[in-house]
């Protein structure tokens, strides 16, 4: 551990709040009836709303007999419209302890399984994009499922944009964890109200229960390299 020159955060459970599971099912089951699936099986409902790997949804559509593409628009343009929908509506906002965003002096990213113009268009909402300095998130198409966490490549892109070499970076599920060990980050694993009970097999460097958590942390080790 040492002084952090930069802070990276998850955007779903980190600085904005979940979603309930409702709508994230009903945007993947309007996504098999726009390919022909009108009564899909529960499990491949909960595969297709809550993210496949990539060789799952090939495997899933390919025992379906639909396009594996065609089924994954469906299924972003859909949530992309309901998360629209809750963000308006107050459905799905910042969590108040996002507001020290604004006080942090080191630049800050956004580093998202959820799509770009989703993590965007709640920014703008809640102003908050002058907060972030960079933003890595999926764009909506099929192969972004590649890419995605626990794999590094969204923190290590971000890492680039912010021309940074120390970052802290914060996230909610134990990919987060993964994702920052394989990108050769500092972690620390927040716990809010929908993962408080989780029992993690990864260790981060930290866990925290608010981002004014993080920002001390950021600060004091900031303070320390002076």
């Amino acid at each position: 551990m040492g002084g952090y020159d930069s802070l990276l955060l998850d955007h779903d459970g980190v600085v904005v709040d979940v979603l309930d599971s409702d709508p994230v099912r009903q945007a993947a089951l309007d996504a098999f009836a726009a390919v022909g699936v009108d009564a899909p099986e529960d499990d491949h409902v909960e595969l297709v709303a809550f993210g496949p790997t990539y060789d799952e949804l090939v495997s899933l559509s390919e025992r379906l007999g639909v396009d594996h593409a065609t089924l994954w628009r469906h299924r972003d343009d859909n949530l992309a419209d309901a998360l629209r929908e809750a963000a308006r509506d107050g459905g799905k906002q910042p969590y108040p302890d996002a507001a020290v965003l604004a006080d942090l002096e080191v630049p800050t990213g956004i580093v998202s399984n959820n799509q770009r113009r989703i993590v965007e268009f709640i920014a703008e909402q809640y102003e908050l994009t002058d907060h972030f300095a960079a933003i890595q998130a999926r764009e909506p198409h099929v192969d972004s499922l590649e890419r995605k966490k626990p794999e590094p490549v969204f923190l290590e892109s971000v890492i680039e944009d912010l021309g940074v070499s120390e970052p802290l970076y914060v996230g909610d599920r134990e990919s987060d964890v993964v994702a920052g060990e394989r990108a050769g980050v500092d972690t620390a694993f927040i716990r809010r109200e929908h993962n408080a009970d989780v029992t993690l097999t990864r260790e981060p460097t930290y866990e925290v229960e608010s981002l004014e958590a993080v920002a001390d942390i950021v600060r004091g080790t900031a303070a320390a390299d002076d």
